[in-house]
C-alpha cells in the first residue's frame, strides 16, 4: 500500500511543483480588437459647419453609416468566374476611420486598432468648402487594456477654430 501510495503522491507533488510556477507567469491576453478614438473641438463660428473631416496617411474618414444603411457589398466568386475575361470594378473600401458628431462643436473619429501619428482635420461646409484646416501631432493615452495586450488608447484633441465670415 505504501509502495502504490508513494507512487502517485510523488509524480502529483513534482507536477504541483512545475505547473503552478508557470501557470503564474502566463500571459493570456483577451480576443483582439478594438477601436481607438480622436475627438476634434470646434471653436468660432461652428453654424456654418455642416461636418468635419481627418484625413491621415492619405486617406480621410467618411461619416459612420446610419444603421439600417447598406452595409459594403460581398461578392462572392464561383469557378465560372475565374474564367470570365476580367473586368476592373470598383470595390467597396472602408473608411481608416469614421466620424460622429456628439455636439455642435465636437466630433468623435474611431480608428480601428491604428493611432497615427500626425492627422489633418478640416471642418467643411454643406457645399463642400473648406472653413478651417489644422495639421496636427497626436498624443495618445491608453484608456484600456494593458501594455502586454493592447487595447484601446484616446489621443489628445484636436482644436480647431472656424473663423467668422467676412
Amino acid at each position: 500500500m505504501r509502495r502504490v501510495w508513494g507512487l502517485l503522491v510523488r509524480p502529483a507533488v513534482l507536477m504541483v511543483a512545475v505547473c503552478i510556477p508557470v501557470a503564474g507567469c502566463s500571459n493570456v491576453c483577451p480576443a483582439i480588437g478594438w477601436v481607438n478614438s480622436i475627438t476634434v473641438e470646434l471653436a468660432g463660428d461652428v453654424s456654418r459647419v455642416d461636418t468635419v473631416q481627418l484625413c491621415a496617411d492619405g486617406a480621410c474618414s467618411e461619416l459612420r453609416p446610419e444603421p439600417g444603411t447598406a452595409a459594403p457589398r460581398i461578392v462572392v466568386t464561383t469557378p465560372l468566374d475565374a474564367r470570365a475575361p476580367h473586368t476592373p470594378e470598383a470595390q467597396p473600401t472602408m473608411a481608416p476611420f469614421y466620424a460622429e458628431r456628439i455636439d455642435a462643436d465636437t466630433w468623435r473619429f474611431t480608428v480601428s486598432m491604428s493611432s497615427p501619428d500626425h492627422v489633418t482635420a478640416k471642418a467643411l461646409s454643406a457645399t463642400g468648402d473648406v472653413l478651417a484646416e489644422k495639421e496636427s501631432d497626436l498624443d495618445w493615452k491608453r484608456v484600456g487594456g494593458s501594455a502586454q495586450c493592447g487595447g484601446p488608447v484616446e489621443a489628445s484633441p484636436v482644436e480647431l477654430t472656424v473663423r467668422p465670415r467676412l
